[in-house]
């Protein structure tokens, strides 16, 4: 540090100005490089990510309308829940991992799903064939458009 100090001594009026000006100037652009550019670039994306997710909420607000709106009791199928969940399933490329049937109800577990067809489907059983759908559990799955059931409850 003395050392410092003597050479700072040794110097004129003018380098020492030059030295404190060209001082300031580094310290500036360490502060703009190293802390106010990462908290832009942090708020751009947080701004990016909140637009997708407000879109993605209307999205899905859309496709619950689109559910709801099918009449749910428009038309009564004769056939089992059962049997009405495994004809569908295969036109949706749907795979259900677990179906317990309890009473009138049918509780299904599928492990990956496209979104846009649990909803056509979810659409079609409640339509054309009279199911009521009483609970759905979602969560998201690594790829974007996919989620998965955890519970799924259905009955007639």
């Amino acid at each position: 540090m003395n050392q410092v100090v003597k050479y700072w001594q040794s110097l004129n009026t003018k380098e020492q100005k030059l030295l404190s000006i060209a001082g300031g100037v580094f310290v500036l652009f360490v502060l703009v490089m190293g802390v106010i550019r990462p908290l832009n670039a942090a708020l751009a994306k947080a701004e990016k990510e909140l637009a997708s997710q407000q879109q993605l909420a209307v999205w899905l607000q859309t496709s619950i309308q689109k559910i709801k709106a099918s009449n749910p009791r428009a038309v009564s199928s004769s056939a089992s829940l059962s049997s009405l969940v495994n004809t569908s399933k295969n036109r949706y490329n749907i795979t259900i991992n677990r179906m317990q049937p309890k009473d009138d109800s049918l509780r299904v577990s599928i492990d990956t799903v496209e979104f846009n067809k649990l909803v056509d489907w979810l659409a079609e059983l409640t339509a054309q064939h009279g199911v009521m759908i009483t609970n759905v559990e979602l969560s998201k799955h690594d790829n974007p458009g996919f989620v998965k059931v955890n519970r799924l409850v259905i009955e007639k």
